[in-house]
């Protein structure tokens, strides 16, 4: 007589027992077939044998209707446990050699378990409303075996057919967020952002509710709505990982997510806070911070990067990265040069450095792009000093950054130029950022409409002015030279931290000064004498914005001399 013959023989004598002894039946018997071993009986066998299980121990009429329901829960409950426990058994014994010898039961083998797992699921899917408890504990075994093998995403499906907001039974939130944030993870790790922010969503409808998870006044009230679950539900949850080790995962897939999304200012602060959490190991921790650093320098230029920037400067933990020199400098507003940018690409992550859509200039753009090229090789483009630049530097074809880290550091190079220069030419800067005229105008526009720079462009003289009060004609002030980005507003600096001169508050230069004395001199009583007073300051503040041309130029030339020092293969 076969395997399967004799053990449907014994399962046809349980069934005439009564009900209270059926369940310790079914479990000897089937303790039995998983612990003989793959010699005697093998994968093919024992799986026919826990079909033939199945169908007359969980899905007969006998034990899944009536009063006999009760049986065959209490049958598939036994049936997934006999699993685990056989599998945790043999987790450790599994050795190749004693399972050529056939020494060890073939359920030892994580694919005769999942050929199990999935024939069980398979048969219980038509009546899975009578069986949704068992049916759940059967899920997150088949989703712990796919994990195991890699599988990310397959395990993720198989947690997301777990029926949560059931009506027929009792789930806590407790058990609702484990298994959301499994699921977040698994998603990530299988490179799926869009579909673990969907589930983290889910996951932060819940997290409030569980005692733990988030250190908050509420959740003493909440403990005991969250404990009323069935004795089964609650044997499961003990089984649930701790709340606040549930709270840690949900920040850190949180972060990765914002990482993945390419929001990398928020991503930041995330990671620089569970840098900070002591119950994560110290490496973990370091891992975080240089995270931190890394989406803080790829985020967007502009005042929130620069608080952000500000506190992880301040962080002595940062001294011992290898990106403490790129932070430095992007934190001090200094130009990234491009061996700097190519040793920072080295420690990125492929979605950090990943390509963004190709995008093309409007026609007309490109030939005012290529006009102003041609103006700016004959005439040559000016600084804020009338020092020449770029002028026998070919002109950029580029309109667009090509990538991640290419985006950002052309704008953060943008805002760095706003610190060094007064006033600086479209093609000038376009080769200041490796791009072309049209395509640098194209960056500062946006920059401009997000609120990240202080500045307006004047289409008639391709003109770029930074805080320059509206009715006066750039081009007229630079000699009708092309495009100019011209820095006026000085407050806009205090992101970074100190103001070179101390110009806290200058407005404009000395004739507009001078107008002001005269009104403040016409003008009778306390307001005239305030109003000159004003103005007297303004003009003091002249012979400063004269030192700061000074710095300025001083720097503009030491610029000039490094990129000539580079072209001659010296560092810089």
């Amino acid at each position: 007589m076969s395997h399967l013959s004799h053990f449907t023989n014994r399962l046809a004598s349980i069934a005439s027992q009564p009900n209270a002894t059926r369940a310790p039946s079914y479990r000897t018997l089937l303790g039995e077939a998983l612990a003989k071993p793959s010699s005697e009986l093998d994968a093919d066998q024992l799986v026919q044998i826990t079909a033939a299980y199945l169908q007359n121990a969980v899905f007969s009429d006998q034990n899944s209707t009536g009063g006999g329901l009760v049986v065959g829960r209490q049958a598939l409950t036994l049936f997934a446990h006999e699993i685990a426990s056989a599998a945790q058994l043999h987790k450790s014994s599994g050795a190749e050699s004693e399972m050529n010898d056939g020494s060890l039961p073939a359920i030892a083998e994580p694919d005769v378990r999942r050929r199990i797992l999935e024939d069980a699921l398979d048969k219980l899917q038509p009546r899975v409303l009578s069986f949704e408890e068992q049916a759940s504990v059967l899920r997150s075994q088949l989703s712990s075996l796919l994990e195991a093998e890699e599988d990310w995403i397959e395990a993720a499906r198989v947690l997301q057919a777990i029926p949560l907001d059931s009506g027929h039974r009792s789930v806590s939130d407790h058990y609702k967020l484990s298994v959301y944030m499994r699921i977040v993870r698994l998603l990530l790790e299988g490179d799926d952002p869009v579909g673990a922010d969907v589930f983290l969503k889910r996951a932060s409808l819940v997290i409030h509710n569980v005692p733990g998870a988030i250190l908050t006044s509420s959740f003493a009230s909440s403990a005991d709505t969250s404990a009323a679950a069935a004795s089964s539900e609650a044997k499961a949850e003990s089984e649930l990982e701790d709340p606040k080790v549930l709270g840690l995962q949900f920040k850190l897939c949180q972060a990765r997510i914002y990482d993945a999304q390419r929001r990398f200012a928020e991503a930041a602060v995330r990671y620089h806070e569970l840098s900070y959490i002591a119950e994560i190991d110290e490496v973990d921790r370091n891992m975080m911070l240089s995270a931190a650093v890394t989406a803080s320098i790829l985020s967007p230029a502009g005042p929130q990067r620069a608080r952000t920037l500000a506190t992880l400067i301040r962080d002595e933990r940062t001294q011992s990265l290898p990106q403490y020199t790129i932070l430095s400098k992007v934190f001090l507003d200094h130009i990234i040069r491009p061996h700097e940018i190519q040793a920072f690409e080295k420690l990125l992550a492929p979605h950090q450095v990943a390509k963004l859509a190709p995008t093309r200039a409007p026609a007309a753009a490109a030939d005012a792009s290529a006009s102003a090229t041609v103006s700016a090789s004959a005439s040559g483009d000016t600084d804020m000093a009338g020092t020449s630049t770029s002028s026998s530097r070919p002109a950029s074809t580029r309109h667009a950054p090509s990538t991640v880290l290419d985006r950002a550091m052309i704008e953060h190079n943008l805002l760095s130029a706003s610190r060094l220069y007064d006033n600086i030419t479209l093609h000038g800067l376009g080769a200041l950022l490796d791009l072309s005229s049209a395509g640098a105008e194209e960056t500062a526009r946006r920059m401009i409409q997000q609120g990240r720079l202080k500045a307006w462009i004047d289409q008639v003289g391709d003109l770029v002015e930074e805080g320059r009060p509206g009715g006066a004609s750039a081009s007229a002030s630079v000699g009708g030279s092309g495009g100019v980005l011209y820095f006026v507003d000085q407050d806009r600096r205090g992101e970074a931290g100190t103001i070179a001169g101390g110009l806290a508050g200058a407005t404009s230069g000395a004739p507009e000064a001078q107008s002001a004395a005269e009104v403040g001199d016409s003008a009778g009583g306390p307001e005239g004498a305030f109003g000159a007073s004003s103005a007297m300051a303004e003009g003091e503040n002249k012979y400063t914005k004269r030192w700061d041309r000074q710095i300025a130029r001083t720097a503009g030339t030491l610029e000039e001399v490094c990129q000539r020092l580079n072209k001659a293969g010296f560092v810089c």
